[in-house]
């Protein structure tokens, strides 16, 4: 059995091949469409986890792989520049192989399949949120009765069907066997907040492997807001959680003292920006602290 170090790419987006691969095994670098077409792997390390790599990655597990993913991205950066590498998928795949086992954590079945049953619930969500949202805007310009009062009884119907979704997604996550679970109760905690599904959905879709600073230009929160090329739909979850903290803080109180000084010192805007912030930094060092201790086992 062999062991491979992958710098992992999406190669499928919208069913459509977009790259390959790159593989080092020790002594050659090559391409590869899937995981899976490594047939005689032992143990894979992988610098990123997508989406699209779910079902490939699941597959080798189930078949005994051992698949390792790089803790923090900010290992590879620094040893690329400690090496004077420029950067290329080809010498990331190489780099993979320099870096001490003890930075990377051994991924599970349990893990992955939690992914893989929620991110249609995700979706479900964001569509059926997705459209109150266009309902609530035709009332607001609306001002026939009948038509109003059928708008009004869809939007009963939409917010019942969120409820459920919604419920859903926070009771897989919370009873899974996975470390996110411990790590979505641990946050919720710090946060004071009940049965957040906009948490729940923050906790699986952010990869928070990446370094902080990777974090924040992905979020948008550098000065220049990564130049507009930064993920709208998780900022939008996260100002929407931010909100949420910042309303249920002005109505009953809020025990987080670093939450307390932004509202009281800060004008609205600002003050949930803070927070938005701060929420980002608390998953994710959670996420670091819980990867650290959880593991079932050392990587070698």
């Amino acid at each position: 059995m062999k062991t491979y170090y992958v710098d992992t790419a999406r190669t499928t987006l919208n069913k459509r091949r977009q790259k390959t691969h790159v593989v080092f095994d020790g002594e050659r670098v090559f391409k590869a469409w899937k995981l899976t077409d490594l047939k005689d792997a032992g143990e894979v390390f992988i610098d990123t986890l997508f989406p699209e790599n779910y079902d490939e990655v699941l597959e080798l597990l189930k078949n005994n792989v051992k698949i390792y993913l790089l803790k923090n991205t900010a290992v590879l950066k620094r040893l690329r520049l400690e090496n004077d590498a420029r950067k290329s998928d080809e010498n990331d795949a190489l780099m993979l192989s320099k870096i001490p086992r003890d930075n990377y954590r051994l991924l599970t079945v349990d893990e992955i399949e939690l992914k893989i049953t929620v991110r249609p619930l995700i979706n479900r969500y964001e569509m059926l949120t997705k459209w109150r949202k266009m309902l609530k805007q035709w009332l607001d310009d609306c001002d026939i009765p009948e038509i109003v009062e059928a708008l009004k009884e869809n939007i009963k119907v939409l917010e019942k069907m969120l409820y459920r979704v919604s419920r859903e997604i926070i009771d897989v996550v919370k009873n899974s066997n996975s470390m996110y679970s411990y790590v979505y109760k641990e946050v919720a905690n710090f946060l004071d907040v009940n049965d957040s599904v906009i948490l729940a959905i923050l906790i699986l879709e952010t990869p928070l492997y990446l370094d902080i600073y990777k974090l924040k230009a992905l979020y948008g929160y550098t000065p220049n807001k990564n130049n507009g090329r930064y993920n709208h739909r998780l900022r939008t979850l996260i100002s929407s959680l931010a909100a949420n903290i910042y309303i249920t803080a002005k109505r009953k109180g809020i025990k987080n003292e670093k939450f307390k000084e932004f509202i009281e010192k800060m004008d609205k805007r600002k003050a949930i920006y803070k927070i938005e912030i701060e929420i980002l930094k608390i998953i994710w060092k959670t996420f670091i602290k819980t990867s650290n201790k959880s593991e079932t086992e050392p990587a070698g």
